[in-house]
């Protein structure tokens, strides 16, 4: 899985200390930036467990479709 569309969307995450610092210890080990580094770590749980992420097409046309149902986070 690859996520290669538009990064549009924003995400604030809070997390430990101790979270942030792992995550930046395995960026800097891959040479990699903390946010891609999480995203190729969700990329790969979901493969492992078999979990499909739905194109970014089909969720803009929900939205368009019904404008009033929140996007799930």
């Amino acid at each position: 899985m690859k996520f290669d569309d538009v990064k549009s969307d924003t995400l604030n995450l809070r997390v430990s200390p101790s979270f942030k610092l792992a995550l930046k210890a395995a960026a800097d080990h891959e040479q990699r930036s903390m946010v891609n580094m999480l995203e190729v770590l969700v990329a790969a749980f979901c493969e492992s467990k078999s979990i499909s992420v739905p194109a970014v097409r089909e969720a803009q046309t929900r939205a368009i479709k019904n404008p009033n149902v929140k996007a799930e986070d």
